[in-house]
């Protein structure tokens, strides 16, 4: 059984190593510092598992994961990062990783991870299943936190309706609806009008159509 670990940290690449070798002898692991290394090296390799980082300075590892995954079509890939927020986790499955799992997460995890997607199923450790729900709860309180008012400013300037607009739309003072704005922006942690509508389609809050 064939694994290829892939990080510019070579202390972490080496310890996952040598857990997975004294986890079983059937694992013939082998260590490379970037996805360019990889490539140039890799030829013929056809590893049964591939481990990246998709956090390394020179060229991102979700970049990598597409090419990867048409590359080697029959490998199993397991995302490794220190970032466990909900949108790097969705892209880094979107490109074609059957497993996720923190850097922050022991040996024996990773080796779990390992033996789940030899077996064809898809793996989130537990550190990033548990992040994930509490993002989705920390989601919800946002939502739900919104005032009436809140919620009538927020539909108006996703219209595309301007603060002034929006005042005499909701037959309001321009003063009270930047008031509310403003709350929206902070509750949302967003800075720009921009990113606010995107925050809130994403959320179910606008719809576009």
């Amino acid at each position: 059984m064939k694994i290829a670990i892939i990080d510019d940290h070579l202390l972490v690449a080496e310890s996952i190593k040598t857990a997975l070798s004294l986890n079983s002898d059937a694992y013939e692991v082998l260590c490379f510092g970037s996805g360019k290394e990889f490539i140039a090296k890799s030829e013929g390799l056809n590893p049964d598992v591939i481990i990246v980082d998709i956090m390394m300075p020179e060229v991102n590892g979700l970049d990598f994961l597409g090419q990867f995954r048409e590359t080697y079509a029959d490998s199993k890939i397991l995302a490794l990062s220190a970032l466990v927020n909900a949108h790097t986790v969705k892209s880094a499955l979107r490109m074609g990783a059957d497993g996720y799992v923190s850097k922050s997460d022991s040996l024996q995890e990773i080796h779990q991870a390992v033996e789940a997607v030899l077996q064809d199923k898809q793996y989130l450790s537990k550190s990033i299943t548990s992040h994930l729900v509490n993002e989705l709860f920390v989601d919800e309180q946002v939502v739900y936190h919104l005032t009436q008012r809140e919620r009538e400013v927020l539909s108006s300037v996703c219209m595309g309706r301007t603060i002034k607009e929006t005042a005499y739309y909701l037959k309001l003072s321009t003063h009270t609806v930047q008031g509310y704005y403003n709350n929206i922006m902070k509750k949302f942690k967003v800075n720009r009008t921009a990113d606010l509508i995107v925050f809130a389609i994403k959320h179910g809050l606008y719809n576009p159509l």
